[in-house]
């Protein structure tokens, strides 16, 4: 079961989105942006979820500061919808880190959720 770590705004929201999209298949967990960036790097979790209002900040900021540049990346920002074939390249190139804007959490979450499923 690949896990998943939360952190930022709407996090319980993106945690709903994932469950309804693929009830148990993710084991989920809601934390601050440095605890789960600290798990993703240490091996304790699979992928990191970071929102906040433009998806790229506050996001992510610490993910790529401890995951790294390289592992990180933003699939949806104000007024730009996430991509399925950007999400699913990010997704081949190894990212690990995702950030988005809240204002699309409904739309982009679940296209992430059923990525990761897939990969």
């Amino acid at each position: 079961m690949k896990r998943i770590g939360i952190a930022g705004l709407q996090r319980e929201q993106i945690k709903q989105q994932i469950e309804q999209v693929a009830p148990g298949q993710f084991e989920l967990h809601i934390l601050n942006d440095m605890d789960a960036a600290m798990k993703v790097k240490a091996g304790q979790l699979d992928y990191y979820i970071g929102c906040c209002n433009t998806g790229a900040g506050a996001a992510l900021s610490i993910a790529i500061a401890i995951i790294g540049y390289d592992k990180s990346c933003t699939i949806a920002k104000p007024s730009i919808q996430a991509k399925q074939v950007e999400v699913t390249r990010f997704i081949e190139e190894g990212r690990v880190a995702f950030g988005l804007s809240v204002e699309h959490v409904e739309h982009a979450i679940p296209m992430l959720t059923q990525s990761l499923l897939n990969a």
